[in-house]
């Protein structure tokens, strides 16, 4: 796949088929995280594939936490669609039955440059997604865990040691692929 079809073809999915991500699959997705560009060259980034059933497990107990912390924002948010409180909730305890999640940590959290190291890590991130996207793989980044105050725990359950909870990405092959949402107008400018 050429790389602007996979960035154009690249969808938050958010319900998942049983089929199994395969341990070459995911090191083809981290090998594409490992190789973003980063600020000072930090390369400040720490992947865990979260793939057995038990640490699926484990990790869906906490998000049925994040799920109940978040809803009073959703509720806030979307006081007129109840489907979409709905539908996120149930995303965020299942995680869409993803057979992967992906889990990016900041390596420490003592960099000076915190906002460079933030930066660099989600660019590996991005860089994980268009790899998934192109191996067929659906993906979908959740920022609840952080917002909500669970990053702590998820790091110390799944990466002790090592910082700060940057993102959460679930993997799998999608039930269904959404359409594009429209894009927002004025959001970039040619000088």
């Amino acid at each position: 796949m050429e790389t602007l079809t996979a960035i154009r073809q690249r969808r938050s999915v958010r319900r998942y088929t049983e089929e199994p991500i395969s341990e070459e699959e995911l090191k083809l997705i981290l090998e594409a995280g490992l190789a973003a560009p980063s600020g000072l060259n930090l390369q400040p980034w720490y992947f865990v594939a979260v793939r057995s059933e038990e640490k699926r497990r484990e990790l869906a107990a906490i998000m049925e936490q994040v799920e109940e912390r978040i809803r009073p924002e959703l509720e806030d948010r979307f006081p007129t669609h109840p489907e979409i409180i709905s539908e996120t909730r149930q995303f965020i305890r299942t995680l869409g039955n993803a057979p992967a999640i992906l889990l990016a940590f900041l390596m420490r959290d003592d960099y000076a440059e915190k906002r460079t190291a933030l930066l660099s890590v989600a660019a590996a991130v991005e860089n994980a997604i268009l790899a998934a996207r192109d191996l067929g793989i659906a993906s979908c980044w959740l920022a609840a865990p952080e917002q909500t105050g669970f990053g702590p725990e998820i790091r110390d359950r799944f990466a002790p040691g090592k910082g700060e909870l940057v993102a959460t990405v679930t993997l799998g092959h999608a039930v269904s692929w959404p359409r594009m949402v429209a894009r927002r107008d004025g959001r970039c400018a040619i000088l």
